[in-house]
């Protein structure tokens, strides 16, 4: 709000000076209607409606002299710092448990009523306690020794497997030329099974006249022919030089 205020020593001029009312956050939006977002999704009131039912509920009757905030802190970090009787009333369900009590002795001591005698637990549920943990954990030791045991049979694999490479890499040069000589071997074994179709093709083509397909029954039979025809040279071969030189 702003009042104008007159000065004495300027009659003729006019000074604006704000002052100090209600209870203002720069940074919370008042909103002019309340939406979903609000109202289901926050679950907690307006701001701007809790300062003013706490104004009212001040009873001042000049608002010059309302104390102006300056701790930028929402109503329930205020309690936090001058807690009263109030504030230490379980209000949720989880207040009520044993560990925010705890918590809550911790942090206030005496003066959050707590009696310190209900924070300890009982014997009966500690002993069942260990006893679950003992039934259902391992000792330390234990696990240690898992995890090395785990640790070396790694080790022990990764050796076998480097040394495997090491002999597949010494062998390597070995098996690169023997694969080198088959190719060659079967590449040769190729022409040469072209070379001869070539030759059976050209002499059909000699006793028929024409060309025939190797599908051709001609041409079937005419390979028999010569497959005979080179079994038997080759035997007299064998036969004029047994020694095979």
């Amino acid at each position: 709000m702003l009042h104008l205020i007159t000065g004495s020593c300027f009659p003729k001029s006019v000074r604006f000076c704000p002052t100090r009312t209600k209870k203002y956050y720069p940074a919370w939006y008042i909103p002019y209607c309340l939406d979903d977002y609000q109202n289901v999704t926050r679950s907690k009131p307006n701001p701007y409606e809790m300062w003013d039912r706490e104004w009212k509920a001040a009873g001042l009757k000049t608002r010059e002299l309302q104390p102006f905030d300056i701790s930028l802190l929402p109503q329930h970090l205020k309690l936090r710092l001058k807690p009263t009787r109030e504030f230490f009333q379980p209000k949720y369900r989880a207040e009520l448990s044993l560990d925010y009590k705890r918590r809550l002795f911790g942090v206030y001591g005496l003066a959050s009523g707590v009696d310190p005698a209900t924070l300890f637990v009982e014997p009966r549920t500690d002993s069942f306690d260990q006893a679950v943990e003992q039934a259902t954990t391992r000792p330390i030791p234990e696990v240690l020794e898992e995890r090395r045991r785990a640790e070396r049979e790694a080790s022990e694999a990764e050796e076998k497997l480097m040394k495997n490479i090491k002999t597949s890499l010494a062998k390597m040069p070995e098996l690169l030329t023997k694969y080198e000589a088959q190719q060659q071997k079967q590449a040769e074994q190729t022409e040469i099974r072209e070379l001869k179709k070539k030759a059976i093709l050209e002499e059909a083509r000699d006793r028929f006249g024409y060309y025939v397909g190797p599908q051709d029954p001609k041409f079937k039979k005419l390979r028999e022919e010569v497959e005979e025809r080179e079994k038997l040279m080759r035997k007299e071969k064998r036969k004029r030089d047994p020694s095979g030189n």
